[in-house]
């Protein structure tokens, strides 16, 4: 009898030094889960962050975003947590990567047209002859004048002759800054590769510029008098 219990004993010593270890061993994998992962998802709070370094009217698109988890202690005034309330705008200012976000660093529009007698005038496709797929908002536009001979013109003179076109010798070519650049779905055109203008998010349909009237009518009595523009431009940004 005295042997029986003291089999029990070991043996129930036995599942206590087993439930013991695999207690620890719990411990340490709790400890191990909230350093790692759980302090983060649990404390931590949700905000958006830059992937990137952004200059100023820089037009913010959603590759431009991601999501990071910071410590409450850490975080900004006003920090956005929802990607949809950036995309869209445009950086007031120089914003460094990695950087939290408020909407005080945004702007809705880099289009100024508090100026007296500025409107946005969209350009007619039927204006222009050519002009730089690089082109995107808040760049400097220049009108070149060219007219090309009409047909009954041309056929006094040869197809290969350049005395088919007709080139301005006005010294003084209109400058504008262009407002919007928008593709066939009306929808902006931006870089969708930051600052890279290699990389568009759409080809251009239309452009709209900032204009005042004595702009639009100096256009308007040239594209009346069969002119059209080649247009050129200087980056306003890079």
């Amino acid at each position: 009898m005295k042997g029986y219990f003291t089999g029990r004993r070991i043996k129930v010593g036995a599942v206590f030094s087993v439930i013991g270890i695999l207690l620890m061993l719990a411990t340490l994998a709790m400890i191990y889960f909230w350093e790692t992962s759980g302090r983060e998802k649990f404390l931590y709070t949700s905000v958006v962050v830059l992937k990137q370094s952004v200059e100023d009217n820089v037009c913010i698109t959603s590759d431009m975003l991601e999501i990071a988890k910071i410590n409450p202690d850490n975080l900004i005034e006003g920090a956005v947590a929802q990607k949809e309330k950036i995309i869209g705008k445009y950086s007031a200012h120089y914003i460094p990567k990695n950087s939290q976000l408020s909407l005080a660093y945004f702007k809705d529009d880099t289009v100024d047209t508090k100026k007296k007698d500025s409107y946005i005038f969209t350009i007619p496709a039927d204006w222009i002859i050519t002009f730089p797929n690089s082109l995107r908002r808040g760049d400097i536009i220049y009108f070149y004048p060219v007219k090309i001979a009409s047909e009954k013109e041309q056929q006094n003179k040869s197809l290969n002759n350049l005395d088919n076109i007709k080139i301005t010798d006005q010294s003084d070519l209109l400058e504008s800054e262009v407002a919007y650049l928008k593709d066939s779905g009306n929808r902006e055109v931006v870089n969708t590769a930051g600052e890279d203008r290699y990389d568009a998010s759409a080809n251009i349909a239309s452009i709209e510029i900032i204009v005042n009237y004595e702009g639009v009518s100096y256009l308007q009595n040239l594209a009346d008098s069969g002119w059209k523009f080649i247009i050129l431009y200087k980056a306003n940004h890079s």
